[in-house]
Parts: C-alpha cells; structure tokens; sequence
C-alpha cells in the first residue's frame, strides 16, 4: 500500500469533516446565542420586577 492509496483512503473521511464541521458549529452557535439570551431576559425581568416595587 503506498502513500497515494493512503490519502485516497483517507480522503473521503476528510470529505465528511468538512461538511459536518460547519453544522456542528452552526449548531453550537445557535445554542449558545439562545442560552445568553435567556440569561439576558432573566436578568432584565429582575430588573424590571426591583423598579416596579420601588
């Protein structure tokens, strides 16, 4: 087996990481905007409950 039959085995594996790579980031992304935005809101309503007893 030589060096060109290696990568060519290897190749399509790095096909697959290459596309699913960036979905998995996308992924993650998009969950962890939607986390800090939860806290954000958490935070706000807090907020707002602390001005609206004064």
């Amino acid at each position: 087996m030589g060096a060109g039959e290696v990568m060519m085995s290897i190749l399509p594996f790095l096909m697959f990481l290459v596309y699913v790579v960036p979905i998995i980031f996308v992924i993650w992304f998009a969950v962890s905007v939607v986390k800090l935005a939860k806290e954000r809101n958490r935070t706000l309503q807090d907020i707002l409950r602390k001005l609206d007893n004064k």
